[in-house]
């Protein structure tokens, strides 16, 4: 497979979450999302698109893919991936390779810089290359969230 090397800035414009108090609704169906996941639900949402949405402070160490729209607290970053290049799930599998942790720039709390995550560089397949990658994963996330979903419903 051949490949091109990117940055993530070339890739992706990172964006910050906002403040959710104005949308933040207990009858809303936006999901709300912090750096821990799940925060509540929103009237609104910020974006509608897929993205790969990468902790800001706090557990910066995994990214989450979505393709609902949602709302990010702005303790998380999200995506606006740019899909001549790379499709936004091969993308957040690439992220998810790396140890973000790493490149933790806080002192106290661990934080990210967009500088430093633009900087980032991935080989990248042509969009034909990635669809194959895609069509071998997918099916196992369907299979592990089936089974995450089975796991919940016994617990429960």
């Amino acid at each position: 497979m051949k490949c091109k090397f990117y940055s993530l800035g070339e890739l992706a414009t990172i964006k910050y979450g906002k403040n959710q108090k104005k949308v933040e609704d207990e009858n809303g169906n936006i999901p709300i999302y912090g750096t821990g996941g799940l925060m509540g639900y929103a009237r609104e949402s910020l974006y509608t698109e897929p993205s790969v949405l990468i902790g800001r402070k706090g557990s910066i160490g995994k990214v989450k893919y979505v393709e609902h729209p949602f709302w990010t607290v702005d303790t998380l970053f999200y995506t606006i991936v740019n899909t001549e290049i790379v499709l936004p799930k091969y993308l957040y599998y690439c992220m998810s390779q790396l140890d973000l942790n790493y490149y933790n720039e806080g002192t106290t709390i661990p934080s990210l810089r967009t500088e430093t995550l633009n900087r980032l560089e991935f080989e990248i397949p042509s969009i034909e290359d990635q669809k194959k990658v895609l069509s071998l994963l997918n099916p196992i996330d369907d299979k592990i969230e089936l089974n995450n979903q089975i796991n919940n419903n016994l617990v429960a």
